[in-house]
């Protein structure tokens, strides 16, 4: 039997037992109970999303359930972490902190973009791309016959600035990253002919009178502007400083001026022509009545038809002269495979030669020489100034005589008085005037006296019909002569033997 020690003993172990299963059982109670609670408190959170190019970053701020709120130094360093180092927005992400910008995406980060550096370029200060196209009149028709297709420019005009190309501005990812750029290309255009640069390289400037032209990457100013084909409505009249080449013809109605000389390779129709050069039309001048061809210096023509041709200096036509009016202030000289003057008025400063004048069926035809045409206009000017001051001092006399009556009488009223003084002075204004009219009527005087020396020849023959006048003296031909030179002697035309 066990003794009562040893039955209390059990006792007292399974009471202990019995108590510390309790004591486990609450202990993993509360246990259990402590870690629940501590899996609902979270910490806020940050999510960071950076975007394939680098461009540019965001956050995503969780917010806190029972737990701490993050710091801005925090989230800084938690960019820094994904390295995040530029174009961070320090606002932005105090914003999100101070405002409570939770569960929402918000960009705190951005790169700086690349910038290709600009090309350089050249400024032209003439126009390079000429549109050809006819202007509207204001009743509505199109004007075919100015299309601007000529560029002038003067000497030491500007032609052209190069501007320099400018530097590419390199680029920046959030993570610090360099994105190369690129610089401009320099502008490139070298100086052709007659074209200077200014010391620094960048401005052109043209060396003669010309037209600027851009060829092959060069820019060079020509003398010579030279017209593939004709003169009409595709090209519309020309305007030129320097000398002119037409390949093809003048069509009708247009006009060529060129500072320069003109040359025609084709024919030349009822259209206008002025060189302060000379005139050089390869095949002949249908002018219809209506050509109007004007030299300073000479024309040249293979032949001429109905139309007015002027020249400072010589005329020299090779086959034929119909029907047209030559003004030449020296000579004009018609000998070619023809070498016939026929019809129109002929004017020429010294002598006029030729093979056949006139026609056979009396064709009036007028030959003047021994006069510079220019000069005898100019001389009819001043004659006809002359006579109009000669009239205007007539009427001021008679209207200062009739105040002067009045004035005699004491009738002469303070405003007639004025007018009396103003005739007064127009009176010895218009007399200084007529002096130096005078002086210049003697001058020409004194010119046109040595016109007699002049001559006409004809190396063929002379028809009926020609009235040739040789400064104060005229001959009208009634009968054909062959082989002779005319002359002015004593007043009288005579002739002799061919002198040409």
């Amino acid at each position: 039997m066990e003794d009562n020690d040893s039955k209390k003993t059990k006792r007292i172990l399974k009471w202990a037992i019995e108590k510390t299963g309790e004591i486990d059982k609450k202990d993993s109670s509360a246990t259990k109970h402590n870690y629940t609670d501590q899996e609902n408190v979270e910490d806020a959170k940050v999510l960071i999303e950076i975007s394939k190019n680098e461009m540019g970053a965001t956050i995503f701020v969780v917010p806190p359930r029972g737990g701490r709120m993050l710091t801005y130094k925090e989230i800084i360093q938690e960019l820094a972490v994904r390295k995040i180092v530029y174009g961070i927005d320090e606002n932005k992400i105090k914003d999100v902190l101070s405002k409570g910008l939770f569960n929402i995406t918000v960009q705190i980060a951005s790169g700086l973009s690349s910038i290709n550096g600009e090309n350089g370029r050249v400024e032209y200060y003439f126009e390079t791309n000429r549109d050809l196209k006819p202007r509207v009149l204001e009743d509505g028709k199109a004007d075919f016959y100015n299309l601007n297709l000529v560029t002038n420019v003067k000497k030491g005009e500007l032609l052209a600035k190069i501007i320099p190309p400018t530097k590419g501005i390199a680029g920046k990812t959030v993570t610090g990253k360099t994105i190369p750029t690129k610089n401009g290309k320099e502008a490139r255009i070298h100086a052709g002919k007659n074209v200077t640069i200014s010391e620094d390289g960048y401005n052109m400037f043209s060396g003669i009178d010309g037209q600027p032209i851009i060829h092959e990457g060069k820019l060079s100013v020509l003398p010579v502007l030279e017209i593939k084909g004709d003169v009409g409505p595709a090209t519309g009249n020309i305007n030129f400083i320097g000398s002119v080449i037409v390949m093809g013809n003048v069509k009708s109605g247009f006009i060529v001026k060129a500072d320069g000389d003109v040359e025609v390779n084709g024919i030349v129709e009822a259209s206008e022509i002025q060189s302060e050069g000379s005139i050089i039309i390869k095949r002949g001048v249908q002018g219809q009545g209506k050509g109007m061809l004007k030299a300073r210096q000479d024309f040249t023509a293979r032949y001429v038809e109905n139309t007015t041709i002027e020249a400072g200096e010589n005329i020299t036509i090779a086959d034929a002269a119909m029907h047209s009016y030559l003004f030449a202030g020296n000579k004009i000289v018609i000998q070619g495979r023809k070498g016939l003057i026929v019809g129109g008025n002929i004017k020429a400063g010294e002598e006029l030669v030729a093979k056949i004048i006139g026609s056979p069926m009396s064709t009036y035809t007028e030959i003047e020489v021994g006069v510079n045409p220019e000069l005898k206009r100019n001389f009819q000017d001043i004659l006809n100034k002359l006579q109009q001051t000669e009239k205007d001092l007539a009427k001021i006399h008679q209207a200062m005589e009739v105040l002067a009556r009045l004035k005699e009488k004491g009738l002469l009223t303070p405003d007639k008085q004025v007018l009396y003084e103003k005739l007064l002075h127009t009176k010895e204004s218009i007399e200084e005037q007529k002096l130096d009219i005078e002086k210049e009527r003697e001058k020409y005087d004194s010119i046109l006296s040595h016109s007699n020396r002049a001559k006409v020849s004809a190396s063929n023959v002379t028809y009926s019909g020609v009235n040739i006048i040789i400064g104060n003296a005229s001959l009208k031909v009634r009968d054909q002569i062959k082989h002779a030179t005319f002359y002015n002697y004593e007043g009288q035309i005579r002739f002799g033997p061919y002198e040409g």
